[in-house]
């Protein structure tokens, strides 16, 4: 089926109610008014029947109980609301008294014609029986006639289909006009949406508000939400670039160690003692270690992550962790405190859960100075077990915090070289708590420390 475009929509919709508002309805505001006429026209004609018998049965009392021809003519003749009928006058025993026929006296005196009736009505007749009194029947009047008559009954109803058909018209103009306008306004940003999309497709992430506004809540919504995906496909691919440009050093730093070590030994410039060696094993094992780390977060992420939850007393899980990093965190200068408060229980992979603990306390550890301080806190909030990991170390930035679990992500690159970090720790830890059905959240200020937030469901 041929596709149109939104705007042809509109101009078709503003199209139909206009056929609707201005033709339709006005046509049977018409019809019902030409009825309504026609309707007045017979009761009308039915009160001047009603006053006609009236005045005929006066004339028939002064003249002595008989019908005067004369009289009678007088009655009907001044009557210009008995044109297009004719009235015929009996009396008593049927016979005929008068008959007024205003098309054959128009004939008689020379006029040419016909009085205009309107094409779909046919003749009627009537009698109407004239008495004196309740019992005496006097005449009988006998009518024939077509409405509407005459010129002025004709024009009304040209006028009014003429300036029916004319409002018609014009409703349907400027309904074309408004629906132009209205369609061009709403399919606008439409449009440039999807022009937003195709440069978005093609690579341009660009972040400039272009697709426009036009206060309608779901096109504005739209519009919002293309810009938002623009943002964070240009915030993807400036980390992947980054990702790329860390893997890429994190890779060859120590093939390069190794490599010139392994080289000067071959060319005999230097001896193969047990340090040069230890160091190039050092070095294969840091870099096995990061490919450890890339294959076990993309385990973590993938969607044949399984967990095997048991349920867990959070305390004691927390506690022999806790005791094996004191010794650490005591050789390395920073005071380590614990509050756990007790019977919060937890459905969790102990496993995986105890890697996503260990990269917290040895991220706490690397990342703050000696005389600085650890607290972990485990306790109860909304039917929610909290783990909280707080240092005094060196923070992160406003601008780091939203890309902090990304991958390889680093927000002090040079310091977390130096201390060894790769920059998927978080991300592995991120992605293992998300697997419980929990969230971890950070909070930060530069230069004063950090705390990494865990909620769990309670069970």
């Amino acid at each position: 089926m041929k596709s149109r475009s939104l705007r042809s929509h509109f101009l078709l919709l503003y199209l139909l109610i206009a056929l609707l508002a201005g033709i339709v309805v006005p046509a049977l505001g018409a019809w019902f008014s030409v009825n309504a006429f026609r309707e007045y026209q017979i009761q009308r004609r039915n009160e001047d029947l009603e006053s006609l018998k009236e005045s005929l049965t006066a004339s028939y009392e002064e003249e002595g109980g008989t019908w005067k021809h004369r009289r009678v003519m007088d009655i009907l003749h001044p009557a210009p609301q008995w044109m297009g009928m004719k009235i015929t006058l009996l009396d008593g025993n049927s016979n005929g008294i008068f008959t007024f026929d205003p098309m054959q006296q128009m004939n008689h005196r020379g006029h040419n014609g016909r009085p205009q009736f309107a094409d779909d009505n046919e003749d009627s007749y009537e009698h109407m029986t004239i008495q004196l009194g309740r019992e005496k029947t006097i005449g009988t009047l006998e009518i024939y006639q077509r409405l509407p008559s005459g010129r002025f009954e004709h024009s009304f109803l040209a006028y009014l289909m003429k300036y029916t058909l004319a409002g018609a018209v014009i409703t349907v103009i400027i309904a074309l006009g408004l629906g132009y306008i209205v369609a061009g306004r709403l399919s606008r940003p439409v449009i440039l949406a999807i022009e937003r999309t195709k440069d978005i497709a093609h690579g341009d992430y660009s972040t400039e508000d272009s697709c426009g506004y036009v206060g309608i809540r779901e096109l504005d919504a739209l519009t919002r939400g293309v810009e938002d995906l623009g943002r964070s496909l240009a915030g993807q691919e400036k980390l992947r670039r980054r990702l790329m440009t860390d893997v890429a050093h994190e890779l060859r730093t120590p093939l390069t160690v190794a490599v010139s070590q392994i080289e000067a030994i071959a060319d005999g410039i230097l001896e193969p003692t047990p340090e040069r060696l230890a160091l190039c094993v050092n070095e294969m094992q840091r870099l096995g270690g990061l490919i450890e780390n890339v294959e076990a977060l993309s385990r973590l992420e993938g969607e044949n992550l399984t967990i095997n939850p048991e349920v867990t007393d959070m305390k004691e899980f927390l506690e022999p962790v806790l005791e094996s990093f004191g010794a650490v965190f005591e050789k390395a200068g920073i005071t380590f405190a614990r509050e756990l408060d007790g019977k919060i229980s937890c459905s969790i992979d102990r496993d995986k859960f105890r890697h996503v603990i260990d990269n917290l306390l040895s991220n706490a550890m690397r990342y703050t100075n000696p005389g600085g301080h650890v607290c972990v806190k485990l306790y109860r909030q909304a039917r929610k077990a909290v783990i909280e990991v707080r240092d005094t170390g060196i923070g992160i930035s406003e601008q780091d915090l939203p890309n902090v679990f990304e991958r390889f992500y680093r927000a002090d690159e040079s310091r977390a070289r130096v201390t060894g970090g790769s920059g998927v720790g978080l991300a592995i830890a991120k992605a293992a708590v998300d697997a419980h059905g929990g969230k971890i959240t950070v909070s930060s200020v530069k230069g004063e420390g950090s705390c990494f937030r865990i909620e769990l469901p309670e069970v």
